[in-house]
């Protein structure tokens, strides 16, 4: 009976612990909820410092101001991708224009076509015109207050695009800091495992935003280039969203690949559309079996299994925007946790090592200088 207790115990402190944890989750969970925008750009913003942080690091060490290395890393980088958009825009919407009638004619085909798979009278290519103009009329208070909708939605995205930027060159100018700052709130000890698990936590993060640019470059390129060398229109923006689609794991792949066998399709027939399709599966295999245990294996601490269990709850959770995020938070928070779980169970330290103190942090930190 006294061998007993130790272990009920033991299973009572190990309850309570999950049960503290899945509340703080819990209330974490509703607070982003309430604020999506604020922790969208808080996010993204962690992101593009992992990128730009090393440059203004560069720059800092040649003598240059921190402020000024931090803001002209951020308007660097802005320029860089408002001149991508800039270029491919108008390249987009020539060649939409140019394929508008065969994009058109295709439509009116695959049109017919599922209208003959319908049970019943096939009604006409006019009369379903019609029938779409009465229910506009019919609905058209309900697309007004749609459209509302989505000018408050464009606005919102605006807004956090901004708060993005700033934040970014915040986080990129005085990283370091601010966590030096919060750090020195917790005891020596406490601080050791905090900095440890911090320090784990943004190197994961870091190696994944780099190594998904690195995939994502590579899948756009040959995707891109192959549809280039069949003569496909679109090609580029059909690459950039290639490119883009990549930092949603698993789903962004088959949703690029099914638009550029879709475009193929349209423009340029079976042919160059099953060829297209070849070049897209052979990109996700050389993806799949090439880049991502090399690139990513070392540096993503979850099965595939994991990864694609989280990006489909991200995405039942909170749409794309939940998709994007999932995997790099909790590949970020479970390195985290495997830090904190290594470093607790180390031996304290011996008394002529005295603990760490915040200005001699700099190399445990997650943003160094």
């Amino acid at each position: 009976m006294n061998a007993e207790r130790p272990t009920l115990a033991a299973a009572a402190r190990f309850s309570g612990r999950c049960l503290l944890i899945t509340g703080l989750v819990f209330v974490l969970g509703y607070i982003i909820s309430r604020l999506p925008l604020i922790f969208l750009s808080v996010f993204v913003s962690l992101l593009f410092t992992s990128l730009l942080h090393p440059v203004a690091d560069w720059l800092a060490r040649h003598r240059v101001p921190r402020s000024l290395a931090a803001l002209a890393t951020v308007l660097l980088s802005v320029a860089l991708i408002g001149g991508l958009f800039a270029w491919i825009v108008p390249k987009t919407a020539a060649e939409l224009s140019a394929s508008s009638d065969t994009l058109a004619r295709r439509a009116q085909s695959l049109a017919r076509s599922f209208m003959q798979l319908l049970p019943g009278e096939q009604p006409t290519l006019d009369e379903l015109g019609g029938r779409a103009e009465q229910w506009v009329r019919q609905h058209s208070q309900m697309l007004t207050s749609g459209a509302a909708a989505g000018a408050a939605t464009l606005l919102s995205v605006l807004s956090g695009m901004l708060l993005t930027l700033v934040l970014t060159f915040f986080f990129v100018r005085d990283g370091s800091t601010l966590v030096r700052t919060t750090l020195s709130l917790l005891s020596p000890e406490r601080r050791r495992l905090a900095g440890a698990a911090l320090d784990r936590a943004w190197r994961t993060l870091g190696g994944w935003v780099r190594g998904t640019v690195v995939v994502a470059l590579i899948d756009a390129v040959g995707i891109g280039v192959g549809l280039l060398i069949l003569g496909v229109p679109l090609a580029l923006p059909i690459a950039l969203l290639t490119f883009l689609s990549a930092f949603v794991p698993v789903v962004g792949a088959v949703l690029a690949g099914a638009v550029a066998v879709l475009i193929a399709w349209a423009t340029q027939g079976t042919q160059d559309a099953l060829i297209t399709l070849g070049i897209v599966l052979a990109i996700q295999q050389l993806e799949s079996n090439v880049l991502q245990p090399i690139v990513m294996g070392r540096v993503l601490p979850l099965h595939p299994a994991v990864v694609l269990l989280a990006v489909t709850a991200g995405a039942l959770v909170a749409g794309i925007a939940g998709a994007f995020v999932s995997v790099p938070l909790l590949a970020a928070v479970t390195a985290g946790g495997q830090a904190l779980f290594e470093k607790g169970h180390k031996p304290p330290r011996s008394d002529d090592s005295p603990p760490v103190e915040p200005e001699d942090m700099d190399e445990q930190l997650p943003v160094h200088h």
